[in-house]
Formats: structure tokens, sequence, C-alpha cells
């Protein structure tokens, strides 16, 4: 063997000796390093829940429809809850308006909510007398009306809205557990108002059937 070759074999071994410290030494570092771990539950009662409910409520009703105080139910059906108005079946053309104030709150412990209110026509049903008639309909007004409440500063007073603009009418805010009320009342517009559109006792023994929706949503 050359002295070339000899050299060139001694300069390897000491290449591939030099490789294996470095990697030795490496090892020894990561083994040797100092560990430590943090642990962090999400949420101090988790994510989501048993308080994490979300629910919109009206006053409850007995069987005569009136409002029980104190008193609350869920009347998510869509069939909907009867409310009593007194002088529903008495009104006239000009007659002073009739009315019905409906206890609503935000049944949730954590969320806040908007409130809106739309009025729908319940389907005919002939054979039960539930038959709304389109020009009696036209005829009819609406005021809506809230008090302030802690999310909104400005008391709701909405006057003289035909069927048709009340549908999605934004109501005051509800923090998390706040009640309220929402009035609304009803009149038929006088002779002079509706002109010769609806002649004398034209509107007679004609009526409306309504449902009234209360939507939230959590904010």
């Amino acid at each position: 063997m050359s002295n070339e070759a000899v050299v060139d074999k001694a300069r390897r071994r000491k290449a591939l000796l030099a490789w294996g410290s470095l990697a030795a030494a490496a090892a020894l570092i990561t083994t040797a390093a100092f560990t430590d771990a943090a642990h962090l539950n999400l949420g101090t009662n988790g994510i989501g829940g048993a308080d994490s409910t979300y629910n919109i409520q009206v006053g409850a009703t007995d069987a005569q429809g009136e409002f029980v105080a104190g008193q609350w139910q869920e009347a998510d059906d869509p069939a909907g809850v009867p409310i009593a108005i007194d002088g529903a079946q008495a009104v006239f053309p000009g007659s002073d308006p009739i009315s019905v104030t409906i206890p609503v709150r935000n049944d949730s412990p954590v969320y806040d909510s908007s409130l809106t209110l739309t009025l729908s026509q319940l389907p005919d049903d002939a054979a039960n007398g539930v038959v709304t008639d389109a020009n009696y309909l036209s005829s009819l007004r609406f005021d809506v009306s809230m008090p302030a409440t802690s999310l909104g500063a400005t008391p709701v007073a909405q006057t003289d809205l035909t069927f048709a603009e009340v549908s999605a009418l934004v109501l005051n805010d509800l923090a998390a557990d706040e009640e309220s009320t929402v009035t609304i009342a009803i009149r038929l517009l006088s002779q002079t108002e509706s002109g010769a559109a609806f002649p004398d006792n034209d509107l007679s023994g004609k009526g409306a059937f309504l449902q009234a929706t209360f939507d939230g949503e959590s904010v």
C-alpha cells in the first residue's frame, strides 16, 4: 500500500471518530435537557354545557288566555297559544284601539338576546270559522311599544303600522335573565280614513285571525 493510501485511510478514520464524538455529544445534550409542561383546562366549567342554554319565553296563560303573573311558557308550537284581548269582538271602524301587553323574557343565564316581532295570518279554516278577510286585514293598524331595557336605552314606539309592516320589527335587546313587556294596540280604520275603498258596512261580519311571533338571537 502506498504512503498516500495509508494517509487517506488515516484521515477517513479520524473523520469517522470525530463524527461519532459529535453524535454522542448531541445525544447527551438531548437526553440531559430540562423538561416542563403546562396543562390548561379550557373554560372554568368547560365549553358549552348546562349554563349555555338560550331561550325566549312569554307570559304563561290560563284556559281563558289571560296572563298568569310570575309564570312563563315556551309557546314554541307553531300552532300558537291563544291570548285574550279585551274588546276583540267589538271592534268597528273608528272605535278605540284594543290592546294587549305581553310579558317577555330572555331565559338565558349567560346570553344577551335580540328580539323582533312579526305578525302572520293564520291559515283559513272555514269549518271552524277561521277566515281572514283581505279588506278587513288591510284596514287594521297596529301600534307596537316596548319600554327601555338594560341594552336598549330608547323605548320602542312604532305607530299606525300596516299588517305587512309588522314583519321582523326590531325591539329592544334583552340582557341575560332580563324581563320586559311588549304592547300591541290594534284599531280598524274609520270610514273617513278608508274613503271610498270600503263603503259603509262593507267590513261588517268580517275579521282577521293573526299570530304574533317573537324571535330572538343570541348576541
